[in-house]
């Protein structure tokens, strides 16, 4: 509410046909002065933090919300910003979440992606990236993946980027190991569209490919010992160049629940 009052203004003041003091006339002054300086800084304030249709004289635009809640609000027409990430993506390619929510270029040698400028944690930050094949012998690979000693992820890539479309790593999710993520180009593919999500301001990261299937199902390659480890669970499957391994327990650490088969009786 605006603190602009008028009622200290003497309307009726000067009074015709009356010899007036002068006091009457400094009082209005100082009172039409003062509602002045307040409206000064109100409007300022309004200039500073209002949203604007259009850039107001002598200034430029900015409707930067810095992270204010907008809520029961409906929306029409709403787009999405895009930013040129370039034609000759290769080496080491920083995504700057910031700069918009679908970036797109093109892929033209092997690249390893990196991530900036997530919003914070408590709330979910995406990207789309919509990157053309210039390269289909290239690699993609996206942020390691940290284990921690309980096997869950502590940074990186989630475990779901294991069921990528031509996915490969030098490793597998197991207490306290760092494992790499990649995928290379698909056959006969021109176009990779994936979505990066977040909700702890990119510690660790969800991907989802838009115009790819992702792996219905998978068969790890893996010579797991007969206790295990932690993580495997009765029903996982693996596999190595010489036999197919079925996990028939959950992992204690000392029972055995791997049981296996030879390829070659397969």
């Amino acid at each position: 509410m605006s603190d602009i009052n008028t009622n200290k203004i003497n309307v009726t003041y000067p009074v015709p046909g009356v010899n007036n003091s002068t006091q009457g006339f400094r009082d209005n002054f100082t009172s039409i002065k003062t509602n002045l300086d307040t409206a000064s800084q109100e409007i300022t304030e309004l200039q500073q933090k209002a949203i604007f249709k259009a850039a107001l004289t002598g200034s430029s635009i900015n409707n930067d919300m810095n992270g204010t809640l907008i809520s029961n609000a409906s929306v029409k027409s709403f787009r999405a910003t895009t930013y040129n990430l370039g034609n000759d993506i290769s080496g080491i390619q920083t995504i700057d979440v910031t700069k918009a929510d679908v970036q797109y270029g093109s892929i033209t040698g092997n690249t390893t992606l990196q991530f900036g400028g997530w919003s914070p944690s408590g709330t979910q930050s995406n990207v789309q990236l919509l990157l053309t094949v210039a390269n289909s012998n290239a690699y993609i690979t996206f942020p390691n993946t940290v284990c921690k000693s309980d096997g869950n992820i502590s940074t990186g890539m989630k475990f779901s980027t294991r069921l990528l479309e031509n996915y490969t790593s030098n490793g597998v999710p197991s207490s306290g190991v760092t494992y790499t993520n990649k995928v290379s180009i698909p056959k006969d593919v021109d176009t990779l569209h994936y979505v990066f999500s977040t909700e702890n301001c990119g510690s660790t990261l969800e991907v989802t490919p838009v115009n790819r299937n992702q792996k219905s199902n998978q068969i790890t390659t893996r010579t797991p010992s007969s206790t295990g480890e932690m993580g495997d669970t009765q029903g996982t499957i693996c596999a190595d160049s010489t036999y197919l391994y079925v996990c028939i327990g959950n992992y204690n650490g000392s029972t055995p629940i791997w049981k296996k088969v030879s390829l070659s009786n397969i």
